[in-house]
């Protein structure tokens, strides 16, 4: 891509073509030999990475790990989630302090059997209609499951921007639009999974809150903290 400057709409954030595609390569270098396994990473149904992402939200993968496969097992199916008892449902997600998600897996299910033939829709538009699917929900369902190239964000991957792009925000990562548009540019036009994968496990395992662990992060000599380029605390999301 040469030398030229990748321009990105938010301000005081110009990023060089050679570090972004270092960024890319790193990180899915990374995520080959360190990504985490979990069994909705490996699914090839729609249906169960919708189940884990309600499961995961502001939940930690340990906890959810406990009782997804429970869940996919028992009731795998939009019909067999829709028609499930819900005080069923509401005792085996109550030791994870998850009884909410029963309501609303049992809602989403009745969703996709009236508007969708039982099936989990592959556009945002559809998706993001669905009442209890936000906009990262949406975008990891159509690129876990569909395969498809749309940028992750939330907490975690904000953290890796803010530190290595020198990007600021006071606002949550799923409401900031542009911290969103950096991730579409940041996005790889091949291996977006991984790449998506990789973000989240290096967010979650290395780039952490607030002590990162930069001894073992693949980014150190592209990334502006690590370099000493100053960035506020008050940026960084706690997660």
């Amino acid at each position: 891509m040469g030398d030229q400057l990748v321009e990105v709409k938010l301000p005081r954030v110009e990023i060089d073509s050679k570090k972004v595609e270092a960024f890319q390569s790193r990180i899915i270098k990374w995520h080959s030999q360190n990504g985490r396994n979990f069994p909705w990473r490996e699914t090839s149904s729609p249906f169960h990475v919708l189940i884990a992402e309600i499961l995961l939200k502001l939940t930690g993968a340990r906890k959810v790990i406990r009782v997804y496969p429970i869940v996919v097992e028992r009731f795998g199916t939009p019909k067999t989630m829709a028609e499930a008892n819900t005080q069923e449902l509401i005792k085996l997600f109550k030791p994870l302090g998850l009884t909410k998600r029963a309501y609303l897996l049992k809602e989403i299910s009745s969703t996709l059997i009236c508007r969708f033939k039982e099936a989990v829709p592959s556009t945002y538009e559809e998706l993001i209609n669905i009442r209890g699917i936000g906009n990262y929900t949406a975008n990891a369902i159509l690129c876990l499951a569909f395969h498809k190239r749309t940028p992750l964000v939330d907490g975690s991957t904000s953290r890796i921007f803010s530190r290595c792009f020198q990007y600021f925000s006071d606002k949550p990562a799923y409401a900031d639009k542009r911290l969103w548009e950096l991730a579409e540019k940041l996005l790889p036009k091949y291996g977006y999974r991984e790449y998506n994968l990789g973000l989240l496990d290096l967010g979650a395992a290395v780039c952490k809150y607030p002590n990162p662990y930069c001894s073992e992060c693949p980014i150190t000599n592209i990334c502006d903290n690590f370099n000493g380029e100053s960035i506020s605390m008050k940026s960084l999301i706690q997660c």
